[in-house]
């Protein structure tokens, strides 16, 4: 059986397993996550593991908090200590993976997601997070393979059918990006990016009408997505309608888009 890191707060937990200090310890090192007063959290799971240097959740606990501090090295070593100590513990070599990719070592991330799935075949969230550390290394068909068995197995996460969009832009397969973008607009109708990037594929078919329907829906979610302005004002442009392309251009210069500003100094100069 997988060991996940959930069962370290179960009501069904046995206090005395590890000795009641070191338990006590944990039991305030969560209290003080749940706060988000994650150093002192580390302290609490600091004290545990001096009581008692084989708990292994004690490790991941600390290596989480760490992980929201930023300090992946930290999580990493933790990390490393507690897969030592329990080979099975499916939730250390995921978060291990998540602070490797926070590195930029995707090899290595995808190395731990592998283990999980090795460890069992429909762990969702390792396909997941393997195809998306493939989608950082450029390994898009790759990427894709592993996001479609997620999809199969946990069909209901639109970030999912995002991620697997942005990896069949990126092969050059636009119409099937559109499909999965449309699948996360269904599951998430205020899902801006999906809106956007749906946009962009729209775009690169030359459907210039839809790409500035879908620009419109994004940015009518998140008025602040610069992205979104500029590209409904490229679209525009290509409709002709070069008012309104200067007028989504000024938006996004606003916003710090530097190409908004290229685009305004080049073609709205009237």
């Amino acid at each position: 059986m997988i060991k996940v890191l959930f069962n370290i707060i179960m009501p069904s937990l046995c206090i005395f397993c590890y000795g009641q200090g070191a338990e006590e310890y944990v039991r305030m090192g969560i209290e003080m996550n749940i706060r988000n007063d994650h150093l002192s959290a580390i302290e609490n799971y600091s004290k545990a593991l001096s009581i008692n240097p084989e708990f292994a959740e004690a490790y991941v606990l600390r290596a989480r908090s760490e992980y929201l501090l930023s300090n992946f090295t930290g999580a990493i070593a933790d990390l490393n200590k507690a897969t030592e100590i329990d080979p099975e513990f499916a939730e250390a070599y995921i978060l291990r993976g998540r602070a490797r990719d926070a590195i930029g070592d995707h090899q290595a991330a995808i190395g731990d997601y592998q283990i999980v799935v090795d460890m069992d075949t429909a762990f969702a969230e390792a396909y997941i997070l393997r195809g998306r550390s493939k989608y950082a290394l450029a390994r898009y068909e790759e990427a894709v393979e592993d996001l479609n068995m997620a999809t199969k197995i946990a069909p209901g996460y639109a970030e999912v059918y995002l991620l697997r969009g942005l990896a069949r832009d990126a092969l050059g397969t636009h119409e099937e990006a559109i499909d999965d973008y449309s699948t996360a607009i269904g599951i998430n109708a205020g899902y801006a990016e999906a809106w956007y990037h749906r946009g962009v594929s729209k775009y690169l078919t030359g459907d210039n009408s839809g790409a500035v329907a879908d620009f419109t829906r994004a940015t009518g979610i998140d008025s602040g997505l610069a992205k979104a302005w500029y590209n409904r004002g490229l679209a525009l442009s290509r409709l002709g309608k070069e008012e309104e392309a200067c007028a989504d251009w000024r938006v996004a210069a606003e916003l710090g888009v530097p190409d908004a500003v290229v685009a305004l100094d080049e073609l709205c100069t009237r």
